[in-house]
């Protein structure tokens, strides 16, 4: 217990409060500021760890203490709490509060119910080990994007908890020997950390840190992890081939040498669990050669001396090559840069619901950095970049930009990549404008340009055999749906599911191509089937929510159904209000990710209105849900790309006050 804590005065906050305070945290426990302490759940050379109860928000924290708070200690725990703090990542453990105006300082921070990666490893099998580590490389790449650099990766520092759906949820923590690449806080020279995980570099004098003693670190952290496990059996595990090239291309001697950012090592990460080929894979050869060279400098005398010889006819061939080359190495450079900016947006669909508009920005500055990236690197960056950069729009859903991007690269860098990216488009596009017509009572100047955008669609798709964007059946799917093959859109999503049950966009597709099939059966009068057929897209988006926790295609997925069935004319009223029920539910959940565009404001009206008409039939009052309508409608009023939705709406409004009918 860390000294000078004082008696513990009387708890004001009543004794099981919310039902989440422990039972060592009653009036008896000690008190540290607000906090009072609970066991200890670890020591080391910066302080304490205790899980604590704070008794003002009621919720359960770590609490880091200094157990001697001298003026050095306490800077450096401040500056960490600083440095942890500024970085707002799923995959990073939260710093709640730092205060050091008490007896001793304390940094609260997010409480993991779960193991360390050193604890947890001899139970995890490989392939829970490669998916924690590249959520692990993720926030580390997201920390060297703020210029900061962790220089304490190791098992220990991972923190794990159980995500209640067999996997587990992945913290870095930590950031005492945290630096700042640029800043005068903190030396680059001071050789700390673990000794087993410093890169060779750390241990010349002189020698500063960056980014690539964190990849470094990473990779001793995989092979240790990984040497634990229950495949090792008391032996050194003999790994696949593909993951011990993973590994060695973290733990080259030379940090040039290393993954040039741990965003390319978490894309390798993906890609070995993927099956596909591994970034690392290439340039091997270069690479053991040039440590061969090293080795042994009579061997480079005599090399260079033979290129050398040979240089002269192989001049034009070698410009040729070296342009090409160039060109591959940019288009990695982005490829990677895409799947990064991809995989973080991903990343926050999968995390409980929030609003998802902070992640946006921040994707949005990362598109203008690659934008201007682009500037600087000429002509023959353009096609890769705009590539990335067209993708990234394409995942926020900004369509123009897209289209902007994607025909800039496309017409100089047709690659399968690039026409699968303006097949996903021309997709979106053709999903946009028939949620526009629905929106806007609009008929044949969208049906025309749905058309032209399901062509490009389909001419595109056809030239993308080869595509590395996502998995061939999920591409099926999506074509499926486009062009109305509902049920082969159905077979190709569950078949995508089944070989990746964490692609929930695949339950996605395959919950909208059972809701047009039930609507398909409804339309003949079929209603048994129909309700059948909605039933199973409900489990399929169910399936798809549990996943994409804050992605409002998931919700979407699961409201449309419910909306269509709501049109049955046999429903009674107790049936359309547990239906309504469900669908306020769902549209107020997509308004917590979507605060203010169109489809979320549109679903909260619709369900309004719709109750406010089954009020009417009833016989009720249906003037406070119209009122409620008309409140989510008044913000959108005045903005000119909402008008024609919400006047839409206040048609429907005003003809459920005149008979309480709704279209």
């Amino acid at each position: 217990m860390p000294p000078c804590l004082p008696p513990a005065p009387a708890d004001p906050t009543p004794e099981g409060t919310g039902g989440l305070r422990p039972a060592w945290a009653g009036p008896g426990s000690r008190l540290l500021g607000r906090y009072r302490l609970g066991p200890r759940l670890g020591q080391g050379g910066m302080g304490e760890v205790f899980d604590a109860w704070d008794t003002l928000l009621h919720r359960r924290v770590a609490l880091k203490t200094l157990p001697v708070p001298r003026a050095p200690a306490i800077l450096r725990i401040m500056r960490e709490a600083r440095l942890q703090a500024r970085l707002s990542h799923p995959n990073v453990c939260r710093i709640y509060d730092v205060d050091a105006s008490g007896p001793a300082p304390v940094i609260a921070m997010q409480r993991v119910h779960g193991p360390n990666l050193q604890q947890a490893a001899p139970r995890l099998a490989q392939a829970e080990v490669v998916e924690i580590l590249a959520a692990v490389a993720m926030a580390v790449n997201a920390a060297h994007r703020l210029q900061l650099i962790h220089r304490d990766l190791k098992p220990s520092n991972i923190l794990l908890e159980p995500d209640g759906m067999g996997g587990w949820n992945t913290y870095v923590a930590d950031f005492g020997l945290a630096m700042e690449l640029g800043s005068e806080d903190g030396d680059p020279h001071l050789v700390l950390g673990t000794p087993e995980y410093l890169a060779p570099e750390l241990r010349r004098a002189g020698a500063s840190a960056g980014p690539a003693v964190d990849i470094y670190a990473l990779g001793v952290t995989l092979r240790t992890t990984l040497a634990l496990g229950p495949a090792a059996a008391g032996l050194r595990p003999t790994l696949p081939g593909r993951l011990q090239t993973l590994i060695d291309r973290c733990l080259e001697p030379r940090p040039q040498d290393r993954y040039p950012s741990a965003g390319e090592l978490a894309e390798d990460l993906r890609r070995f669990r993927d099956g596909e080929p591994l970034l690392a894979e290439r340039g091997v050869w270069r690479r053991g050669l040039g440590r061969a060279l090293r080795r042994h400098p009579a061997w480079t005398a005599a090399l260079g001396l033979v290129l050398l010889l040979g240089t002269g006819g192989l001049a034009w061939s070698r410009a040729l090559a070296a342009r090409a080359h160039r060109q591959a190495a940019l288009a990695e450079h982005f490829t990677g840069s895409a799947r990064n900016l991809e995989h973080q947006l991903r990343v926050e669909r999968l995390i409980p619901a929030h609003d998802l508009h902070p992640a946006a920005d921040r994707l949005r500055a990362d598109l203008d950095r690659i934008q201007a990236e682009l500037a600087q690197l000429g002509p023959g960056a353009r096609g890769p970049g705009q590539l990335a950069l067209g993708r990234g729009y394409c995942s926020l859903g900004d369509l123009p930009r897209a289209r902007r991007a994607l025909e800039a690269a496309w017409s100089g860098y047709r690659t399968p990549d690039v026409a699968y990216a303006r097949f996903r488009l021309a997709g979106e596009e053709v999903s946009a404008l028939a949620g526009r017509a629905e929106l806007e009572d609009l008929e044949s100047p969208l049906e025309t340009a749905a058309a032209e955008s399901l062509q490009e669609a389909r001419r595109h798709f056809a030239l993308a055999r080869g595509q590395t964007w996502e998995p061939a059946d999920l591409a099926e799917a999506r074509l499926g749906n486009l062009e109305g093959r509902h049920a082969r859109a159905v077979q190709h999503a569950q078949a995508a599911f089944t070989g990746r049950p964490w692609l929930y966009e695949a339950k996605v597709e395959e919950a909208l191509a059972l809701t047009a099939l039930g609507q398909a059966r409804q339309t003949e009068g079929a209603f048994r089937a129909a309700h059948s057929l909605y039933r199973e897209a409900s489990q399929a988006a169910q399936a798809a929510r549990a996943i994409g926790r804050s992605d409002g295609a998931c919700c979407l997925a699961d409201l449309g159904w419910r909306l269509r069935w709501l049109q049955h004319p046999a429903l009674d009223a107790s049936e359309r209000l547990a239906l309504l029920d469900e669908a306020e539910r769902l549209a107020d959940h997509l308004g917590i990710l979507e605060p203010d565009t169109p489809r979320a404001l549109c679903a909260r009206a619709c369900v309004r209105i719709r109750r406010a008409a089954t009020l009417a039939r009833q016989g009720l009052d249906p003037d406070p849900e119209l009122r409620r309508a008309e409140r989510l409608l008044a913000p959108a009023a005045q903005r000119p790309e909402f008008q024609r939705m919400v006047a839409r709406k206040r048609l429907q409004i005003q003809a459920v006050r005149r008979s309480g009918n709704v279209r």
